[in-house]
This record gives C-alpha cells, sequence and structure tokens, in this order.
C-alpha cells in the first residue's frame, strides 16, 4: 500500500506536454482515477508512474521515496493492460505464477499464493486451462490475479474492461472494486468511461490536453465541476447563453436573461456579461402549459425511449437544441415529436459559467450544501 505524491510532473513527446504540470497526491489504499477522452494524457501518466515512460519536469515519490530513476521492476507494481498481456501458451495457473518465479519465491509459497489469488477471481477450477480456450472475461481474471499475487504496493489498471462487452464490464468492474477494497491496495486505474469512473472510484482526476482539470470524489465531480470541460465530460448537460447583469443591492442577487426571461441569482463575485447555463438534461421539468411566467416554450423534435427512461431533443427560441429527461414515464404519457412544450429550466439547480466556460460564477449545490451545513 503506497502514498504516490506528483510535484509539478511534466512528459513532453517533442514540443507537446503530453502531462502538464500534473501536482497532486494520491492517498494509501485509494481507488483513483484518471479519466478523459483520447490523447487527455492519462495513459501518459499511469506509464509514467510505472516507469516506462521518464518525465522531463517534477518529481514522484512512492511514501517518501523518491522513484524518478528507479526502474519498473524495482517499483513493486502490478499492472493489468488493456490487452490482457498474458503467455497464450501457459496455463492459467503458469500465467499468474511467472512473476513470483521471476521473484525466485520457493515452490511451495508458489503454489499456494497462486491458488489464493484464483479464488480471489473464481478461477481456481480453470487452473490448468489455457488462456486460448477461455472467454474475454475470464482471460481478464487472469491478468488482474497476476498483478495481485506479487502482493504489490501499487496497482495499475490501463482500460482493463474497454474490449469486454457492457453486462460484463458492468460485473467486471464491481469485481475489481471489491478485490481492491479487501486487499486494500493503494489503485491507479485508467479509462474514457465516465460512467465505470463514477462506479468504481474514491476519487476521480478528470484530463485535457496533459493537464488535470479537477480533482473530488464522484459525487461531487458531477454536483460541482469546476469548468466547462467538466461539466461536459462527466455526465450530460446542455449549455445555454445567457446574459447576466448587474447586482441588485437590495437582495445582492445579478438578474441572469435567459430567452426573454430573467432569474435573480447570487454570485460568488461581480460579474456583467455573456454566461453559459449548464443544465443537467434530468434537472429540466417539462410542462405542456404555460402555468407560470418564467416556463420556456419549446417544440420537442425527437423522442428517444430507453426504458428506464426517455430523452427528448427539444428546440429553444431560435435553433439551440438542449437535451431533456424523463425518468419512469409511462408509455401513455410520451410526449409526441413536433409538440409544443414549456420548459422549466431550473437555473437554481444549475451551474452558471462565465463566457468561457472557465470559471464557475453560481453553483446551485454548492449553495445547497453550505446552506445544509455540508462541505461543498
Amino acid at each position: 500500500m503506497q502514498r504516490i505524491t506528483f510535484e509539478h510532473v511534466t512528459k513532453y513527446f517533442g514540443s507537446v506536454k503530453a502531462v502538464n504540470d500534473a501536482h497532486f497526491v494520491i492517498q494509501e489504499g485509494e481507488f483513483f482515477t484518471l479519466l478523459g477522452p483520447s490523447g487527455c494524457g492519462k495513459t501518459t501518466l499511469l506509464r509514467t508512474i510505472a516507469g516506462f515512460y521518464r518525465q522531463e519536469e517534477g518529481d514522484i515519490y512512492f511514501g517518501d521515496r523518491l522513484i524518478n530513476d528507479v526502474p519498473t521492476h524495482e517499483r513493486n507494481i502490478g499492472m493489468v493492460f488493456q490487452n490482457y498481456a498474458i503467455f497464450p501458451h501457459m496455463t492459467v495457473f503458469e500465467n499468474v505464477a511467472y512473476g513470483l518465479k521471476a521473484r525466485k519465491v520457493d515452490k511451495k509459497e508458489i503454489e499456494r499464493r497462486v491458488m489464493e489469488a484464483l479464488d480471489m477471481v473464481e478461477l481456481t477450477h480453470l487452473r490448468d486451462r489455457v488462456p486460448s480456450d477461455m472467454s474475454g472475461g475470464q482471460q481478464q481474471r487472469i491478468a488482474l490475479a497476476r498483478a495481485i499475487v506479487i502482493r504489490p504496493g501499487l496497482l495499475l489498471m490501463d482500460e482493463p474492461l474497454s474490449n469486454l462487452d457492457a453486462k460484463l464490464r458492468i460485473k467486471m468492474r464491481t469485481d475489481i472494486r471489491k478485490l481492491q477494497k479487501e486487499l486494500n491496495i493503494t489503485t491507479i486505474y485508467v479509462t474514457h468511461d465516465q460512467e465505470e469512473a463514477l462506479a468504481v472510484s474514491d476519487r476521480i482526476a478528470v484530463l485535457s490536453e496533459g493537464r488535470v482539470q479537477q480533482i473530488a470524489r464522484p459525487h461531487e465531480i458531477y454536483a460541482y465541476p469546476q469548468n466547462q470541460f467538466v461539466a461536459n465530460f462527466i455526465g450530460a448537460s446542455n449549455f445555454i447563453e445567457c446574459r447576466v447583469g448587474a447586482v441588485d443591492p437590495q437582495t445582492g442577487k445579478a438578474r441572469m436573461e435567459l430567452h426573454g426571461i430573467h432569474f435573480p441569482l447570487k454570485l460568488y463575485r461581480s460579474y456583467e456579461g455573456p454566461g453559459l447555463l449548464s443544465v443537467r438534461p434530468e434537472k429540466i421539468r417539462v410542462e405542456t402549459e404555460k402555468t407560470k411566467e418564467t416556463l420556456i416554450p419549446a417544440e420537442v423534435q425527437t423522442v428517444t425511449y430507453l426504458g428506464d427512461k426517455v430523452s427528448y431533443s427539444v428546440k429553444l427560441g431560435g435553433k439551440q437544441m438542449i437535451e431533456v429527461q424523463q425518468h419512469a414515464v409511462e408509455p401513455e404519457k410520451l410526449i409526441s415529436e413536433k409538440q409544443k412544450i414549456y420548459l422549466d429550466l431550473q437555473p437554481d439547480k444549475a451551474v452558471l459559467f462565465d463566457q468561457e466556460g472557465k470559471e464557475v460564477l453560481y453553483n446551485a449545490a454548492a449553495h445547497h450544501s453550505a446552506r445544509s451545513g455540508q462541505p461543498a
């Protein structure tokens, strides 16, 4: 079990900063996920931790030990790759035992530890099979057993579930999370799948263009996105252009104008000018009649029925399209395409960014937490 510290770590490929000033700490026993789109730097950072790459700037510590120049085989890490990287000509037992043999562990101890690892991943009955006869999920379990059998201080996982089908991915991520907690191994997990990251992580680091955009617990990163990129990448969000007016000295609130309707919001700081209101699709209420002045007229363009929820593509005044979701809708209550509706955007349950989407001016969840005494 290791604490991992990054002190201003930067990795270049040519003139490009693949990792740009990574500066944070991963705690002992934590399941920490590096999340972001292809090319964002998450795998580069993982490979730098493993020692496959050497950063040009900054330091990496395992506990109090500086490991910048420590070779990979001396870092006491276990790795699970996207492509399994197991030996097809060896049996399941031989694959899992490989790392122990390389460390010259006693034969009886190898037998005990391999069977213990296979029991953890539920593969003891297949110890004498070869991987080529096995499913993708079983092969990934072999790779996981091989990584944990050496009792690493740190477990690194690079897109380990991306080659599996959807149902198996859900089962495997649950199993990995359970096993990680049982073993209490510090784990760094790379994925581009935001749902996967939300499901397994203690904390998530969202990366874009080599730079860490935000680090937080799953529910915090969803509720309190620090910029437009995070709000858009973690879950779905609509970004609606608006205008922010001056603060009313009597109420202390600014007047936000959106599609001709005004909403009072208490901002973090004085701001006037264009803004972006980030509204989650599930936060928008749909009405078939205009029951209050703050409802915005709209027209349904497409209806996507997904069983537990319905997704509507809706056109606001002009040409802007947004997504609206309703959950547990009875089929007979579905709204039709081309139907005129009214939307309650509920800005007091949304996030307001500046024009560039880089600064949070108002966050409803944070205001609610402050009122309820919960940490924001």
